[in-house]
């Protein structure tokens, strides 16, 4: 296989390998997730498909019993049996990155963008603040927060922020007479589709093919800072909090949180 920094494939490329390799249920799973596959004529096209596709890229072997070269077979088996991850969803640009532990010197970062996954390592000591800044379109910025007051809503309230009309999001962003922090919230969650991005730690089981979510962030960026969502509360008082975090503390924290998660 060519040597490159980093292995891309298409996602029909992406669900043949797995399928190549013998992981058929997480084969089905992206073919179900995606909806890639109608048909019989759907399915045959999709397999000629993906193998024109490997072979270009030069990931096919003829000689080797799964057809692909070795180094991206090594590649699914790290990435399928990795017990520990982070998933990190941004929905502006509907992105999202995986962050596979692997062993105590690598992890396998997995990028997916409109309809590309693309794979490399990375070394534990760097650390991974800046794939986490990078990955949500965060300068590196650290604006002075304090004093700031954080934004408290019940529960229904905040329910109601993701189905609400945009229109009534608008009037807010520009009335003013609306507090700042509420109409810059406004603002904030219809550049995001009215959607929380969010941090996922999970812990998978490839034998019983199911994942646990150990811990959950939510998060919405904004233009220098971040609204955290803290909702603690949530069950014993129905209410939730919005607190705004400048960006370098916001993601230093979350890395120092991935780390020990993935150290464990």
């Amino acid at each position: 296989m060519q040597k490159t920094e980093e292995i891309r494939l298409s996602v029909h490329e992406f669900v043949a390998v797995l399928a190549l390799c013998g992981y058929d249920s997480m084969a089905r799973q992206v073919i179900n997730e995606q909806e890639l596959i109608k048909n019989e004529t759907e399915f045959t096209r999709f397999i000629d498909e993906a193998e024109t596709g490997l072979k270009q890229k030069g990931y096919w072997d003829d000689d080797r019993e799964s057809n692909l070269a070795k180094g991206l077979e090594d590649l699914l088996y790290l990435l399928v049996h990795s017990k520990k991850k982070v998933r990190c969803i941004q929905m502006r640009e509907k992105q999202v990155l995986l962050i596979h532990s692997l062993n105590n010197s690598n992890v396998l970062v997995q990028r997916i963008q409109m309809g590309e996954h693309t794979f490399s390592f990375h070394h534990r000591g760097e650390g991974y603040y800046d794939i986490l800044r990078n990955h949500y379109g965060m300068a590196n910025t650290e604006i002075n927060v304090e004093g700031w007051q954080p934004i408290q809503l019940t529960d229904e309230m905040f329910d109601e922020l993701h189905t609400t009309d945009p229109e009534i999001l608008h009037a807010m962003k520009d009335d003013e007479n609306q507090a700042i922090p509420l109409r810059e919230l406004a603002n904030d969650l219809l550049k995001n589709g009215q959607e929380f991005d969010n941090i996922s730690f999970m812990v998978s089981n490839y034998v019983k093919d199911q994942s646990e979510f150990d811990e959950v962030q939510f998060l919405l960026p904004a233009n220098n800072y971040i609204w955290h969502l803290n909702y603690d509360n949530v069950e014993i008082k129905k209410e939730v909090v919005l607190q705004p975090i400048s960006v370098r503390t916001y993601f230093e924290e979350i890395d120092r949180a991935l780390i020990e998660f993935l150290n464990e």
